[in-house]
This record gives structure tokens, sequence and C-alpha cells, in this order.
């Protein structure tokens, strides 16, 4: 009943926002999101798992890590808010937390992580490709943020997007590898790296005043 509620809440306030602001919410969900994502990023790190595979196989494993990831954040969409509610998490606590992941997976993007080129799988479309590297907990919590701030449909808008952004750029690696560079696409992840971190600030900071705020009440 409750989830219902909510739903139905979400889509009249969603019927009374002007076009304009809606299109905003959309935009604003999906390149959060991409940011998160860094689809562009990871294509060194996944080319270099698949590299013994056909195109055909490379395809198929990306397409498969794509959906899984996909399902794994719409799961959180849905069901992460009840999750908080049941612990009695209130949102300015999910902000503070989920702004300091946000801001480690940054650093981490910024000062260069540990590549995949000596991981070796049978199974990689699952683990590591579609979780942790693209639904990972920074995803997991920016998913639940956006069903938060911006409601559903836009959230729900986002994982389509990203996801088939995500599998696009994937399945052309090794074209824009050759094109572009492996160093230039790592220093453009290092770029939305950085975005990353001020977003992760932001965030921490507002959860922060708003505890701070109800403490002074």
């Amino acid at each position: 009943m409750r989830s219902g509620a909510r739903l139905k809440a979400f889509r009249l306030r969603e019927r009374r926002l002007p076009m304009i602001e809606q299109v905003r919410q959309l935009l604003d969900a999906v390149a959060m999101l991409f940011v998160v994502f860094d689809s562009l990023g990871n294509i060194p790190i996944f080319y270099a798992l698949t590299a013994g595979m056909s195109e055909e196989e490379r395809e198929r494993v990306f397409a498969k890590s794509v959906v899984v990831a996909s399902t794994l954040l719409l799961l959180f969409t849905f069901a992460g808010t009840s999750v908080l509610d049941y612990y009695g998490v209130s949102f300015s606590d999910f902000k503070v937390a989920g702004g300091i992941v946000l801001l480690t997976i940054a650093l981490q993007g910024m000062f260069g992580r540990i590549e995949a080129e000596t991981l070796r799988a049978e199974e990689v479309a699952i683990v590591p490709m579609a979780t942790p590297l693209l639904a990972g907990p920074g995803s997991m919590y920016t998913v639940v943020y956006l069903s938060k701030v911006y409601g559903l449909a836009p959230t729900v808008f986002s994982i389509a997007a990203n996801t088939l952004i995500a599998y696009l750029v994937l399945a052309k690696s090794g074209a824009i590898l050759s094109k572009v560079g492996k160093n230039a696409v790592l220093a453009l992840s290092r770029i939305f790296s950085l975005l990353l971190a001020a977003i992760a600030i932001s965030m921490i900071r507002s959860g922060l005043a708003e505890t701070l705020l109800k403490l002074g009440g």
C-alpha cells in the first residue's frame, strides 16, 4: 500500500510540473548517472576483459552485462526507499553516506585505480562488468537519490538512457580505443571523476546542513 501511494504521489507531482521543468529533470538525472557510470572510463577495462573473444562474443557479453546492471539499478530504484524507511535511515543520513561513497569512487578515478588487465574470468558479463563496474555502490546510491529528488519516471528514464549509452560505447570500444587512444579515454575519465567529486561534496554538505538544521530545531 505504501509503495502504491508513493507511486501515485510521484505521478501527481510530475503532472503538475511545467514541461520545461520535466525536461530539465530528465536531463539532470541522465547526466548525473552518466558521470557515475563512467562508460568511457571503463572502455580499457572492459576491452581487456574481453580481449580473447570474437566481436560477436564481445557484443553478447556487453549486452548481458548492461541488462544485468539495469535490472539491479531498477531493483534499487523501486525498493531502495522502502529499505531506508525500514531501517529508519533519513534522507539526510543517506545523502552524507552516499556522498562519501561517491567521493571515494571519484578519488580512486582521479588518482588511478587498479586496471583490470590482470582479471581473467570465464564469465565476466556479470562479475565484474555488470557489478561492480556498472551497477556498483555509487550507481545504486545514485538511483535511490534520483528517485527521492526527481521521482520514479526521470530515474527510470535515466537508467534506460545510460544503459543504452553504455552498451553503444562498449560495443564500439575497439574503434574508440584505436581512434582516440587509451590515454585520451583515461584523461576524459579523470575529468568525469573530478566532476563526480564535486557532486559528492555537494551531497555531503547538503546532508550535513539538513541534519544540523534538525538538531538545531
